[in-house]
């Protein structure tokens, strides 16, 4: 799974985020204090505009501690009946049909079905609850305004803090009602669509001749389009070969004796929730060197790609990919240390590409950090004996190192050692993992993300719901905006404004890029100039008087795009579906924090809305 970002403990993330945070919000509500006092100053004078400023704070903040829970919940009721009445279950319907007819358009033949299955649930569920939230948020307001029907509320003591706080909570309501059926829903199409469970015929077993004596290799049978191969050893002992990221564990073992049909249960592994322990990643060059001529630590070859998010490591060399892990303790961990690693493969030339490409692993006591984070050395004198691999593109090893093994002193000496006691730094619970590739000409690629040990799995059940709890928190923010734009827009003009709000915040990383000069092809005007005579992002402007016109009209463009791209929601972050889908757990940091952007939104757009609502002029 690509993982560009890390995933930061939760106060860590916080303290970093919420000064500047803050700073944007007093400098949002200075420029909204000083827009309204230049709009009113324009038409009544600056005296008039001062008082009533000033006034509409106050009345504000005083209707605030006014807010009537109960008439809040009777708004919210109304809004939540209005939806109901607009026949929003009609979602639902739609989901349920998606769910009845999609298995047979879904890729049986698929690698991997449950990754498969699992972004269909949940990418079709996303798009479809936030277009719901989008038409009723966006709807409402407008449609009240112009058949009057908001008389009847705003002549009665309702504040305004309760018709739109009332409002959002309505809404959601039924977005959340729509969305917890279609997690159950999809939560069981999920898993029966994926249950499946094999048989074999002990009697068509073949034996292995250069293989254990007693050893005998057979095939399942053809169950959702796959086989598996398993092996019955001299002790009768079966082993399953994962195919499509599952396996199966035979029921009864002992049909092998009786020459019965072997029954294997149900799938494993296909649905889980990984635990990853992540390290930070470092590089060696091809003479072993661990810091550039400058001083810098390695950062790995780059084999022309034009996304760097990986880099690679040379064959036949000293050079290596050290991961660096922290924290490890003894009772996290069995008999075994689980590592998890998908590397990807850069040939040179093509070899025999059924072989995949050889590497090794080894795990190496780590050296003491400098005050600048930086290693003080290579290593920390102890390393384990190096064990072989076979790297192929796309596919996942998981070797599970024994914690009794041989490792290698200075001296040369080998001896057999507990790998907490004698590699595992007893303070900090440091631990190296060195990769190598041993094929010469050939290339390994990673990223801090592609290997990690593995602590306990989660229930998978949870996880699931985790991902559609981080739906739930991107409709309630798309809902936010649809309120609130629709207290001043008409309803098609607010809905399209909440899309563009959408769109914006899932491509924001782009829009931002755009907005600073990081992405090719200058501002609006350049672009809009580029596209009349067909240039394309690299090509340079001819010099001269217009092109520094509209440079300088581009530059005062973009300080408009910056503003509004950092005022957006990252959307993009909400989406969580890639961790179910690749089976790792959700973190609880990742929710903690998009629960508190959820109601920082959430706070924001209400007060943004309740204003604009009362600017808007309502008379019978």
């Amino acid at each position: 799974m690509v993982l560009e970002k890390p995933v930061l403990p939760y106060w860590e993330w916080l303290s970093s985020t919420a000064l500047p945070f803050l700073v944007a919000l007093l400098g949002l509500c200075a420029l909204g204090v000083l827009f309204s006092f230049l709009v009113v100053t324009i038409r009544r004078g600056p005296a008039v505009a001062l008082r009533q400023v000033f006034g509409s704070v106050q009345m504000a903040v005083g209707e605030l501690f006014q807010t009537s829970p109960r008439r809040l919940l009777a708004i919210a009721r109304l809004a939540f009946q209005e939806a109901i009445r607009r026949r929003v279950l009609i979602v639902f319907v739609i989901f349920v049909f998606a769910l009845l007819f999609g298995g047979w358009f879904l890729d049986r033949d698929s690698d991997h079905p449950a990754r498969l299955y699992l972004s269909f649930v949940l990418t079709s569920t996303n798009y479809l609850v936030l277009l719901l939230a989008i038409f009723i948020s966006a709807f409402s307001l407008p449609n009240d305004m112009k058949y009057k029907t908001i008389f009847t509320v705003v002549t009665k003591p309702v504040r305004g803090w309760e018709i739109i706080v009332g409002r959002i909570i309505g809404f959601v309501g039924i977005g959340t009602l729509l969305l917890g059926l279609m997690c159950v829903f999809s939560y069981f199409f999920v898993v029966r669509g994926l249950q499946h469970r094999h048989t074999a015929d002990t009697a068509q077993m073949v034996s292995v001749p250069d293989g254990p004596p007693g050893t005998r290799l057979g095939q399942t049978s053809n169950e959702h389009r796959h086989r598996h191969d398993y092996q019955v050893g001299s002790d009768e002992t079966i082993v399953v070969t994962p195919t499509r990221d599952h396996t199966h564990a035979p029921r009864n073992p002992a049909a092998v004796s009786d020459g019965r049909r072997l029954d294997f249960g149900t799938s494993r592994g296909a649905l889980e929730a990984k635990v990853p322990i992540r390290g930070e990643l470092r590089f060696l060059d091809a003479k072993g060197n661990y810091l550039d001529a400058s001083g810098q630590l390695i950062q790995g070859t780059n084999v022309g790609y034009e996304w760097d998010y990986r880099r690679y490591i040379e064959g036949g060399t000293l050079a290596a990919a050290i991961w660096r892990f922290k924290g490890l303790k003894p009772e996290d961990f069995g008999d075994t240390l689980p590592i998890e690693m998908t590397l990807r493969v850069f040939r040179t030339f093509k070899g025999k590409m059924d072989e995949g490409i050889r590497g090794s692993i080894s795990l190496v006591k780590p050296a003491p950090l400098d005050a600048e984070g930086s290693p003080t050395a290579l290593d920390g004198g102890l390393k384990s004996v190096e064990k072989s691999f076979t790297a192929r593109e796309y596919e996942a090893y998981q070797p599970r190192i024994p914690r009794m093994l041989n490792i290698i002193d200075d001296q040369g000496n080998e001896r057999e050692v507990d790998i907490f006691e004698e590699l595992v730094d007893p303070e900090t619970g440091e631990l190296e993992v060195w990769i190598r590739c041993l094929d010469p000409a050939q290339y390994l690629g990673m990223a801090p993300a592609d290997l990690y040990l593995r602590a306990n799995n989660r229930p998978f059940w949870f996880n699931f719901f985790k991902g559609y709890v981080s739906i739930w928190m991107q409709m309630v923010v798309v809902t936010c905006l649809g309120v609130a734009s629709s207290t001043v827009l008409s309803g098609p003009v607010a809905m399209i404004t909440t899309l563009s709000a959408l769109i914006m915040g899932l491509f924001k990383q782009f829009v931002t890029d755009v907005a600073t000069g990081d992405m090719p092809g200058g501002g609006p005007v350049e672009s809009l100039v580029r596209i009349i005579k067909q240039w394309n992002q690299m090509a340079e402007l001819e010099p001269g008087i217009g092109t520094w016109l509209i440079q300088k009209v581009d530059a005062v463009l973009m300080l408009f795009v910056q503003g509004i791209s950092y005022a957006m929601p990252n959307t993009g972050d909400f989406n969580t579906s890639q961790f179910v889908a690749y089976g790792f757990n959700i973190p609880g940091d990742m929710v903690a924090k998009l629960l508190t952007i959820t109601l920082a939104y959430f706070v924001v757009i209400s007060t943004a809305g309740y204003f604009l609502f009362k600017s808007r002029e309502i008379a019978a």
